[in-house]
């Protein structure tokens, strides 16, 4: 007899979503709207880092030369600082411009992925081309204004996580928190981001969202830590998006659909 609290577990867990939604980015319903932004984010990518890496090698050039000789064994500890903050400063920026780029398209996977759902769970005849009858164009005008509205909620908030962690890593012993409080955050941001697709999709506020999530924090977590871990993974990172987008829409419909 199979245990459904394990299979239930096992295709609401961040891992598996994961997997499974990179699984279904070869579906025909889909293959199109993952291949456009791909491209487009390609591009971005290879300019974004050829651009940073310019930037990096300029700006610590013209600093260490104006170090004095005394402190020249202080050289090595500002290039690892400087490359870990501009990296970290790069994902982030990245990641907004990434979204903010595929939102049009994500909006419309974002249906997509819930009409088969549907179909599939409930046993409807849902058309899937049909499921998204607001037309191609209203959808995707709709889902950028979206995250324009989750960039205004994510960078005022990390403005204050990273003013948190920056005070909190001169207090000894207290520090180790700061990591882990910039990991939760992150972690809460990707999940809101990849579970906000299929919410607007059906019409559900960003507050509301908010709400819901929050009463399966837990889950919402564990799934925002699973996209953080992919998400670090150059080039990978680019298929991992829009497999995340499919992953959160997985797990709406799985989890907090029903929530009340």
């Amino acid at each position: 007899m199979i245990n459904r609290q394990t299979t239930f577990m096992e295709t609401t867990s961040g891992p598996s979503l994961l997997l499974e939604g990179l699984g279904r980015l070869k579906d025909p319903d889909i293959r199109w709207l993952v291949i456009v932004p791909l491209l487009v984010n390609i591009f971005l990518f290879t300019l974004v880092t050829s651009v940073l890496a310019q930037w990096i090698e300029n700006w610590i050039t013209g600093f260490i030369s104006d170090i004095p000789q005394w402190l020249a064994w202080l050289t090595w500890l500002i290039w690892a600082l400087f490359i870990v903050l501009a990296f970290a400063v790069y994902a982030f920026t990245f990641t907004l411009l990434a979204n903010l780029i595929g939102s049009p398209f994500y909006g419309v996977i974002a249906q997509r992925v819930i009409a088969s759902e549907i179909n599939t769970s409930e046993g409807d005849t849902l058309n899937i081309h049909t499921a998204t009858s607001k037309g191609f164009f209203a959808t995707a005008g709709k889902s950028v204004l979206r995250e324009l509205q989750l960039i205004g909620y994510f960078i005022p908030r990390t403005v204050g996580i990273g003013i948190l962690t920056l005070v909190l890593s001169f207090a000894p012993v207290v520090n180790l928190l700061a990591p882990i409080i910039a990991a939760c955050w992150t972690a809460w941001c990707l999940g809101l981001q990849y579970l906000d697709y299929a919410a607007d999709s059906e019409e559900i506020t960003f507050a509301a969202l908010r709400l819901k999530l929050k009463k399966r924090r837990t889950n919402t977590l564990g799934f925002g830590f699973a996209t953080m871990l992919v998400s670090a993974i150059p080039v990978v990172n680019l298929v991992m998006l829009p497999a995340s987008v499919v992953a959160g829409s997985l797990l709406w419909c799985r989890q907090h659909r029903s929530i009340d």
